[in-house]
């Protein structure tokens, strides 16, 4: 029992979590980085939004892969599970 809670908690809510965290990480480094560059160093705030936009696209991706894998998983345990509901029967 424990390791099917493990499992799933590892297969659906551990990427979700982690592409929060990366889509927060973004937002943070959108809003709050200091991107000025020394006297020798060219100023690099040009790239905010591109490195920002490529870290939320890719904290979403994973965040909606994983919720519809977990939705498919999900509408195929609920198939296989027999029903004595009429209007389920097929």
């Amino acid at each position: 029992m424990s390791s099917e809670r493990i499992r799933a908690f590892l297969g659906v809510w551990m990427p979700m979590i982690i592409g929060l965290f990366v889509i927060v990480t973004a937002a943070n480094f959108l809003f709050l980085a200091d991107l000025t560059g020394g006297p020798l160093q060219p100023s690099v705030e040009s790239w905010r939004l591109v490195c920002s936009g490529g870290a939320f696209f890719v904290g979403s991706l994973l965040m909606l892969s994983t919720y519809g894998r977990h939705k498919k998983a999900k509408a195929s345990r609920d198939a296989d599970t027999p029903t004595t509901d009429p209007r389920r029967i097929k």
